[in-house]
């Protein structure tokens, strides 16, 4: 089990997300934008965040770096449907700015949960799906 911040503008996508991590007995806090996930982030520290990358407020790139600078040693796993240009480019950003993991939208769910797991348990490595 894993504390995760998922931060994620789309309603619906992120209520998915948060039903599909909490039935694999995850902790989840949720946040729509990069704003409130920092409010979040002033409060708790979550084991492993999991941030889009274009939203409204704060972007999920500005947030990856800042959470850096907060923590470290956080893992980060960074989601993009790319928007209106390739997801690609956004994705290998996140993944400079240290994101661990990235994946492209529609995500494939299983291959979240693994990489989750792998990240908990220490088995960090850094690949696009």
């Amino acid at each position: 089990m894993a504390k995760i911040l998922l931060v994620e503008d789309d309603d619906l996508v992120r209520d998915m997300l948060v039903q599909m991590l909490s039935r694999a007995n995850h902790e989840v806090e949720s946040a729509a934008n990069g704003d409130e996930a920092t409010e979040i982030l002033r409060k708790i520290k979550p084991d492993i965040m999991v941030t889009d990358i274009i939203m409204p407020k704060k972007s999920g790139i500005t947030l990856i770096s800042e959470v850096r600078q907060m923590h470290p040693d956080m893992e980060i796993i960074a989601i993009s449907g790319g928007g209106r240009l390739d997801p690609t480019g956004y994705l290998d950003l996140s993944e400079t700015l240290g994101a661990s993991v990235s994946f492209e939208k529609p995500i494939d769910k299983a291959a979240l949960l693994m990489a989750i797991d792998l990240l908990v348990h220490g088995q960090k490595g850094r690949s696009s799906a």
